[in-house]
């Protein structure tokens, strides 16, 4: 009776060991999302005059914020240290050509980038 006690728990206690093994195993080289900015796309796709561009930091990080042409000329640049939380850089659109562009975040791990239209 005791033995048979002894051999059930034994098995368990190894399916507990192979089951967490093979979660540290599919885990392995998946993304942390919290180390990363959450970067969201306007309100509309085209834009004009005042556009607000929203972005989230998961802890204080140096985060460049970008527009860019399409021949990804560097036409605006906020750089800076930003602190943990949500975050809005307003642009007034009316400085630039109607057209498509394109904004992003970049911090020292990532570049996220998204397309605006500006349709003054």
């Amino acid at each position: 009776m005791i033995t048979d006690l002894l051999i059930v728990s034994l098995i368990i206690l190894t399916l507990i060991i192979a089951y967490k093994l093979l979660l540290k195993r599919l885990s392995k080289g998946r993304v942390d999302a919290n180390e990363y900015c959450v970067l969201y796309s306007t309100e509309t796709f085209a834009v004009k005059g005042e556009v607000e561009f929203y972005f989230q930091c998961p802890k204080p990080l140096e985060v460049d914020f970008k527009i860019w042409n399409l021949n990804e000329k560097e036409l605006f640049l906020v750089s800076k240290q930003y602190d943990k939380g949500g975050h809005i850089i307003r642009y007034d659109t009316s400085k630039l050509e109607n057209g498509v562009y394109t904004f992003g975040i970049e911090t020292e791990s990532q570049k996220t980038v998204k397309k605006f239209k500006i349709d003054n």
